[in-house]
């Protein structure tokens, strides 16, 4: 017999663990989910649309009480656990559809993940009758999830990249784990949970970045986390090793912001509906990004324990610690805050300001690790889910691609400079649209064939999307640039020749779009910048973006047939396709060309405080290559163009108020002569 606990922490460490217990014991809200024991069904149907989050929470919740009791031996913990036998003696293992409906696979994962948890902490030591019931109710929702998981009728077909898949199979597999030592049946069911999760956890991007954004990387890799943790513990096995694991440190440090309470919104990030399905969290609406993201800070704690990378102490640090909101994140952090020292102490600033994620192709790049008025870019142009996926795809003929969360975003990016977001996304929508995005409309149609609430990327084969890449892309201590190919994004029927953005950021204040699109048809582009708050127009082609004390100076330096400037309205609407839901995301600038086949955008910005006077930034254009700007506090001349070898490149020179010239380079390391004179 094995002793317990085991799966995440050991009889050892829990001693270890009392010390830092009261910091994180059950807070009121997650003891109120706890007050009236009632069938889980029940709770379904009571609460109506939605509600699968608050049995997801309920069930969470139980998990986070057992780890109290566990370590503090707290009698109102026993008492209110308790009360939650005859529910657990009467409850149905519940059916996973082929479909998502009622979301029953996520909950099916998460009473697995609950039932695992709770048996391997109280095994042995609670109340018999109590424990034999939670044996049994892990033993059927194991058994049924197995069944329903492998029947071929089903589940014909797999989605290994999607978070609905991956959630109760890892769940599945930790189960497995729990109930080894009791019931024959669990090794096939690890097999089974091992066998896929080797493909789920190989098709996620190469190079860490999660293309379903920060939100659904804690939704989903609680899972992962929790089931490799628990398989190196009870079989030895790492899976650490994986690049969604061993890189998933430089994602989350390159998303969150130089403000950590907020993140790049990439993807479906923040909520879409509140629980009931109908209303709005507020915070989401009017102003836009006035709500944190709520990042699990228990699974760096164990990426942290597993890893000893270098530069986890100092991100934990620099995250603030809210109130815990989550129950599991409670649950966790309650079992393994005390062993998260162990990780190798480092300054931050050792890692680079700036990093290229090669697979799904996003740059990003920030003036300082420290200072929260720094600067910060994300642009993004590469395949919904990243190169690798493409080179899988082939050898696994169950595999049905999803791609549920995922935009139609390329060759879109993000500012956020002065403590607040200067160019943002639109977060969770129900349809995903270009026109909710920071890049380019075709006859107001945006990337795919217009939106679509689920499965944007099935247009066309995978392997067409996959042509979505960045060239020269360029990166230092002062300047980030990358030339975006999104060709392939569009509608075929269009005939687009090109679509390609040349995007360069010169010391965080001087930032400059150049667009070059080709057809064999005429079309009218439109250009879009999301805000949080409304730009003015100060003239035909020079707009003003303020938000608090942040400013966006917006220069259109090409000739454009018009301009608008309104409040950006998404659909939230998923599920019924005859009913609407819109809301309001903050606001965007529209430039749009004539009907022509070939076109440029050629735009400038200038990054200020709210405190300089706007009519400091300038820019101008030869009409060619070079774009002249300058502000307050000097000038800068940047260079788009090719080299005598026809490679594209990117240059500039930094001059400060005096004219001098305080730097200059090029992305081929050649001396732009057009800038050195």
């Amino acid at each position: 017999m094995h002793s317990h606990p085991r799966l995440l922490i050991n009889e050892s460490e829990l001693v270890s663990a009392k010390a830092t217990a009261s910091l994180r014991l059950p807070t009121p809200s997650a003891l109120k989910l706890l007050e009236n024991p009632r069938p889980f069904e029940t709770i379904l149907q009571a609460d109506g649309s939605g509600s699968d989050q608050v049995v997801i929470d309920t069930a969470l919740a139980l998990t986070w009480v057992a780890a109290a009791w566990r370590i503090t031996r707290d009698e109102s913990y026993r008492a209110l656990l308790q009360q939650w036998l005859p529910i657990l003696k009467s409850h149905p293992a519940m059916k996973i559809p082929r479909f998502a409906f009622e979301n029953r696979d996520l909950m099916v994962g998460h009473f697995l993940l609950s039932f695992s948890l709770m048996d391997d902490l109280l095994r042995g030591v609670f109340d018999a009758e109590f424990e034999e019931a939670l044996l049994q109710t892990l033993h059927a929702q194991a058994q049924q999830a197995y069944a329903d998981l492998t029947n071929p009728e089903a589940f014909p077909v797999y989605s290994y990249e999607q978070n609905h898949m991956i959630i109760p199979i890892c769940a599945l597999g930790i189960a497995a784990m729990a109930l080894n030592e009791n019931v024959e049946k669990a090794r096939a069911w690890g097999k089974f949970s091992r066998d896929f999760l080797e493909k789920s956890f190989d098709v996620l991007a190469k190079d860490g970045w999660f293309f379903e954004g920060v939100g659904y990387w804690c939704f989903t890799m609680q899972f992962p986390i929790c089931y490799a943790t628990a398989l190196k513990r009870t079989t030895g096995e790492d899976l650490f090793s994986f690049p969604m694991f061993k890189r998933a440190g430089y994602y989350l440090a390159h998303n969150v912001l130089p403000d950590p309470k907020f993140v790049f919104d990439f993807a479906d990030w923040g909520s879409r509906t509140e629980p009931d399905g109908i209303g709005f969290t507020p915070g989401y609406d009017k102003p836009w990004h006035t709500v944190p993201t709520y990042i699990f800070r228990s699974l760096l704690m164990m990426l942290a324990r597993e890893q000893k990378e270098t530069f986890w102490s100092d991100f934990l640090q620099r995250l603030p610690d809210p109130e815990i909101t989550h129950p599991l994140d409670g649950a966790l952090q309650l079992l393994i805050a005390h062993n998260v020292n162990s990780a190798v102490p480092s300054k931050e600033s050792e890692l680079s300001n700036s990093h290229y994620f090669d697979d799904i192709e996003v740059l990003h790049w920030r003036s300082s690790w420290n200072a929260p008025t720094a600067t910060a870019l994300a642009f993004k142009s590469g395949p919904p889910a990243g190169h690798h996926l493409a080179t899988l795809l082939p050898h696994y003929p169950q595999w049905h691609l999803e791609l549920g969360h995922a935009h139609p975003d390329a060759g879109s990016f993000l500012l956020f400079a002065k403590g607040v977001f200067l160019a943002n996304d639109t977060g969770y929508t129900g349809k995903k649209e270009t026109a909710d995005h920071n890049s380019i409309l075709v006859d107001g149609i945006g990337q795919h064939k217009g939106g679509t609430p689920w499965s944007t990327f099935s247009a066309k084969p995978y392997s067409e999307y996959d042509k979505i890449h960045m060239e020269n892309v360029w990166h230092t201590q002062q300047v980030a640039a990358a030339s975006a190919v999104f060709t392939a994004a569009y509608d075929d029927e269009l005939q687009l020749k090109e679509m390609r953005r040349h995007l360069i950021l010169v010391d965080g204040r001087f930032l400059v779009i150049f667009d070059t699109i080709r057809s064999t048809l005429p079309h009218e582009y439109e250009w879009r910048l999301h805000t949080d708050r409304a730009a003015r127009s100060v003239n035909a082609n020079r707009f003003v973006m303020e938000n608090g004390p942040g400013r966006l100076v917006i220069e259109n330096l090409n000739p454009i047939a018009s301009h608008k400037i309104m409040p950006t309205i998404v659909e939230t609407e998923v599920y019924v396709m005859t009913r609407s839901r819109p809301q309001q995301r903050g606001f965007h600038l529209s430039l749009k060309s004539s009907r022509t086949p070939d076109f440029h955008f050629v735009v400038a910005m200038g990054i200020q405080s709210s405190s300089v006077r706007q009519e400091d930034f300038s820019a101008q254009w030869d009409g060619k290559e070079r774009i002249e700007m300058s502000d307050s506090d000097g000038s800068c001349s940047v260079w788009i163009g090719k080299n005598q070898a026809g490679r594209q490149i990117f240059a500039y020179r930094l001059k400060d108020r005096m004219g001098n010239s305080l730097s200059m380079a090029s992305s081929s390391g050649e001396i732009i002569s057009d800038l050195a004179t």
